[in-house]
C-alpha cells in the first residue's frame, strides 16, 4: 500500500513513528508537513507554507483577529450528538483564510502534489483532521478516485478547534490517541500512541538526589504553576532540583531531560490526557513519570508504571521522593517495559491494518483493495476555502 501522512506541523514526532512502522511492514509511506516546526523533528516533505501557527506572522495576525472578535472561539457545538465544529467567526476571517489558501498556499501545494505525486496514494492519514485546504478540495478529488481518508485526532485541536466539517463528511475512518476525545466524540476509535523505544537508550537513573524535569508546551494545560507552587513548599523541608524545559528543539530538550530521574508531565486536569510523547520518551530513557489523569483512564491503563498525584497530594509525594530517590529505580525499569509492550509502533499499526482489513481496504497480503466503482462516482465539490470549515 501507499500511505500518505499529512499534518500541519510535526509537533511531537508521532507521524514519524507511523511512517517508519509502515515502511518496516513493507508499505510505501511519506510524511507531508505544511510548515516546519520549532521543535525540529525530522521532516520528509515540508511545504514551508507561511502564516501557520507558531510562526511570528501568524501569531501577530491571530492576536489581531482575536481582539476583533472579542476572543470568541472558532468552534461551535452542533445540535444533538457530535464534536464541536470549526467555523470562521466573520466574513473577514473567512476571506483571510481564503486568501491564505488561494494566493499564498495554492501554487506551492500544487507544485508539491505534482513533484512528489501526492495524488497517487491509497490512504490519506490526516493528523488532527487537517488537509491542504479547509474546503477539502484535494481530498474530495482523491476520494472520487477511490482513495481512503483517515482522520487521526491528537493534542488540543479537537478540544480547542473542533473538526473541519468539509473533511469530516468525507472521512472514512476517525481515530484518536487521546482518551478524553472519546467523550467529545464517541464515534472515534481509540489507539495507543505509536512509539519506537529503541531510539532512546535506557539508563538506570541516578538516585543520589531527586532531579525533576518538566517540559510543558503549554503551561496552562500542564498545570506548571501548580507544580512550581508545590516545589516551593516542598523545598522548605527537603532538597531537590527542578529543570523547567521550554522553547527548545527536540534534541536539546531530550539532552536536558536525560539528566533527570523524575518527569512531572501534568498536574491537575486541565484538558490534557495525562501523558503523551513527552512521558513516553522519558520512560523509554529510564525516567519515571509522575502525572495526573482521570480515574477512567487510570483504570483502563492498569497495570501501569505512572506515579499518579493530584495538586493536593503532590507536595507530600515530592517530599517522600526527595527523602528516598532510590525508590525510583524499580519504577524506571517498569516504565521502559510498559512503553515497549503497550506503545510499540509496529503493534499499533498492525492493529490499524486489522481495521483496514475489516473495512475491506487491505487484503491479507497487505495490498490495497479498491472500493466498488459506485462508491467513488458521486462526491460533489465543496464550497470555496474559508466559506465553510
Amino acid at each position: 500500500m501507499r500511505i500518505l501522512h499529512l499534518c500541519d506541523q510535526n509537533w511531537v514526532g508521532m507521524a514519524n513513528a507511523f511512517v517508519e512502522a509502515h515502511r518496516r511492514h513493507g508499505h510505501e509511506a511519506r510524511l507531508v508537513t505544511l510548515c516546519e516546526c520549532v521543535n525540529e523533528f525530522e521532516e520528509d516533505i515540508c511545504l514551508h507554507l507561511p502564516m501557520l501557527r507558531g510562526t511570528s506572522g501568524h501569531m501577530a495576525l491571530k492576536g489581531v483577529m482575536n481582539r476583533i472578535h472579542g476572543h470568541r472561539p472558532k468552534r461551535v457545538r452542533p445540535p444533538g450528538e457530535g464534536p464541536p465544529i470549526w467555523r470562521p467567526r466573520s466574513r473577514l476571517e473567512a476571506a483571510l483564510f481564503r486568501f491564505r489558501e488561494e494566493v499564498l498556499w495554492g501554487p506551492r501545494i500544487r507544485r508539491a502534489i505534482a513533484r512528489h505525486r501526492l495524488d497517487t496514494f491509497d490512504i490519506y492519514h490526516l493528523e488532527s483532521g487537517v488537509g491542504f485546504y479547509r474546503d477539502a478540495r484535494f481530498l474530495r478529488e482523491m476520494k472520487r478516485r477511490g482513495k481512503r481518508i483517515v482522520s487521526y485526532y491528537l493534542g488540543t485541536d479537537l478540544r480547542d478547534r473542533g473538526v473541519f466539517p468539509s473533511i469530516r463528511e468525507i472521512s472514512d475512518l476517525n481515530l484518536t490517541c487521546e482518551w478524553d476525545h472519546l467523550e467529545i466524540d464517541p464515534t472515534l476509535e481509540y489507539f495507543f500512541i505509536p512509539f519506537d523505544a529503541s531510539r532512546h537508550e535506557f539508563r538506570e537513573p541516578r538516585v543520589d538526589k531527586l532531579r525533576i524535569v518538566h517540559a510543558p508546551r503549554n503551561r496552562a494545560v500542564k498545570g506548571t504553576e501548580l507544580l512550581l507552587a508545590a516545589v516551593e513548599r516542598a523545598r522548605r523541608s527537603v532538597d531537590f532540583s527542578l529543570d523547567l524545559i521550554e522553547g527548545l528543539t527536540h534534541g536539546e530538550a531530550l539532552r536536558r531531560k536525560r539528566a533527570g530521574n523524575l518527569l512531572v508531565d501534568q498536574v491537575g486536569d486541565h484538558g490534557a490526557t495525562g501523558y503523551g510523547m513527552n512521558s513516553l520518551e522519558a520512560m523509554a530513557m529510564g525516567i519515571p513519570c509522575l502525572t495526573s489523569m482521570t480515574p477512567s483512564l487510570a483504570e483502563f491503563l492498569e497495570p501501569h508504571p505512572f506515579l499518579l498525584e493530584t495538586p493536593e497530594t503532590l507536595e507530600d509525594r515530592l517530599v517522600a521522593l526527595a527523602r528516598d530517590p532510590g525508590s525510583l529505580a524499580e519504577r524506571a525499569r517498569a516504565g521502559r517495559e510498559w512503553v515497549e509492550r503497550v506503545h510499540a509502533a509496529d503493534r499499533i499499526v498492525e492493529r490499524i491494518y486489522a481495521t483496514y482489513r475489516r473495512l475491506g481496504w487491505m487484503d491479507e497480503a497487505g495490498n490495497a483493495v479498491p472500493p466498488p466503482a459506485n462508491r467513488t462516482a458521486e462526491i460533489e465539490h465543496g464550497p470555496r476555502a474559508g466559506e465553510e470549515a
